[in-house]
């Protein structure tokens, strides 16, 4: 397989969607509310909106179930690494009440929706826990209960842990959740595909937006669609004309296994604190009962070889969990902002009917669920007491400036090796393999699959002109900028690009 990334979750919600919808039909349409992006965000604003009598448009530039959502390791919690002293010391408690206010109602909403709907998808509620394995962490984590405290949160201390590694205690916070979210996300679709609101199309990619005095115009490859209102949540925001997020996100990228073990499987949802963060916990279904294993973090495109980090998770899940096979393993990318809060809210400030959500910082289930309906009281002028720290046009140069300068390091590197000079090399690609080389005085990036065919493109970056690395691991062309990832053959895989890399031509 050319793009080897397949989850868990791809291989196990057995309740597949056939969309039917012909994108052609698509082309000079109108509606009240386009919404960009059918991951778990964009279908649950549809889901909020759908009785309000709103016309609704739904597109995603892949299959849906194939973006970000699909490869979640699924946990349902408030409890985000050790983030509300931060909060508090580095914003207000205010804005921290806020926080927590909207992933408690993101938590609400997804519990409500799989109750009235009788969704089957495998919740079931948990204990999530961040637990310490150094001194420092351990000092960190009764902070962070500290910060509980003020803010209401009923947590707790224990050093009573299941976990095969050398915890040294944990906090807690009880009556968490976990569950498919491919089983989750599927439902949705059905139940929207049979509302008369609703409008659903997969494999249409948008390419631009315009906005208008009384409406907005979406450029897309099966032609321009008409809103009143147009939601933004396709991850990355892919317009670059408005609110330079490409000045204010980074993507961070983490690495997944699934396994059989042979011990029993413990309760809880564990993460810790400093690299290497491992994350972990156990998913119940009627047929198995495996583990879920995350960590390996790094900035996207920044490891030179990602098979590296897949070995350190097996290495850990060889190590403490003995005779464990391993099921599935694939990898996922989350947009980070600087200062650590989403941006939900309006795409600018300058701009009216057209919204975004981004920037979930690997803790996208509560906040999909809390984007959405922050994003529905937006649409509808309906007032709430917690999105004000979530607002896009928030200028926070204290808080972001570590994040950014390290990520301006980065995206500057990435730069400077587009346009530095590389020794010649001859054509002699081993199979499986991609690297970029000289060719005729320009660099060219090539891949050599395993019949000896070569796919051969323009190893830059069509977002921002930035230079791409090649990701040995899952064989795809990665950009250490923005996050941007591309196939063998130059395809978009993962945005904020919103066209394939150009073509070369070599003869061999």
């Amino acid at each position: 397989m050319e793009y080897p990334r397949c989850s868990y979750w791809h291989e196990s919600a057995d309740n597949k969607i056939e969309v039917n919808k012909n994108k052609e039909d698509l082309k000079e349409k109108k509606f009240d509310v386009l919404i960009i992006g059918a991951g778990l965000t964009g279908l649950t604003t549809a889901y909020l909106l759908k009785d309000i009598g709103y016309k609704i448009g739904i597109i995603d530039g892949t299959t849906i179930g194939y973006g970000v959502s699909g490869y979640t390791t699924a946990k349902i919690t408030v409890q985000h690494d050790v983030f509300y002293d931060y909060l508090i010391n580095s914003f207000s408690l205010e804005e921290a009440k806020q926080y927590l206010k909207a992933n408690e109602e993101g938590l609400k909403l997804i519990r409500k929706i799989i109750d009235e709907n009788n969704i089957q998808c495998d919740f079931q509620e948990q204990t999530s826990y961040v637990y310490a394995v150094g001194d420092t962490e351990l000092k960190q984590i009764k902070e962070e209960l500290e910060a509980y405290k003020k803010l209401g949160i009923d947590g707790f201390y224990t050093e009573e842990l299941p976990l095969p590694n050398n915890a040294l205690g944990a906090i807690g916070v009880k009556n968490q959740g976990q569950f498919n979210p491919l089983k989750y996300l599927y439902s949705l679709y059905n139940i929207l595909s049979n509302s008369d609101s609703c409008e659903i199309y997969e494999n249409v990619r948008a390419l631009n937006i315009e906005p208008h005095n009384g409406h907005i115009d979406v450029s897309t490859e099966a032609g321009t669609i008409h809103a009143d209102k147009v939601v933004v949540a396709s991850h990355y925001p892919f317009d670059d004309s408005f609110g330079l997020y490409f000045l204010r996100l980074y993507q961070d990228k983490s690495y997944v296994i699934a396994a059989r073990t042979t011990e029993e499987p413990f309760e809880g949802m564990y993460i810790n604190i400093k690299d290497p963060v491992y994350s972990m916990r156990y998913q119940y279904s009627e047929k198995e009962n495996l583990l879920i294993l995350a960590g390996g973090n790094h900035r996207s495109g920044e490891k030179e070889n990602e098979e590296d980090c897949y070995k350190e998770l097996e290495d850990f899940l060889n190590t403490n969990f003995k005779g464990a096979e391993i099921v599935s393993k694939w990898s996922t990318q989350d947009c980070m902002t600087y200062d650590k809060i989403p941006y939900i809210g309006l795409y600018s400030k300058s701009l009216d009917n057209l919204y975004v959500a981004t920037g979930f910082k690997k803790w996208g289930m509560t906040h999909s669920a809390a984007a959405a309906i922050i994003l529905r009281n937006k649409i509808l002028n309906m007032d709430d007491d917690f999105s004000e720290v979530f607002n896009p046009s928030r200028i926070t140069p204290t808080q972001s400036a570590k994040e950014f300068f390290s990520s301006a390091k980065s995206i500057v590197t990435g730069f400077l090796k587009r346009i530095a000079p590389v020794p010649e090399e001859l054509l002699v690609v081993d199979a499986g393999e991609g690297k970029i080389i000289n060719y005729k005085g320009r660099k060219v990036g090539v891949y050599k699959n395993e019949n000896n065919d070569y796919f051969c493109i323009n190893p830059v970056c069509a977002h921002l002109k930035c230079s791409l690395s090649f990701n040995e691991a899952e064989k795809t062309w990665d950009c250490p900028c923005h996050g941007s990832r591309y196939d063998i053959r130059g395809n978009i895989l993962e945005g904020p690009a919103v066209k394939p890399l150009d073509k070369i031509s070599i003869k061999k």
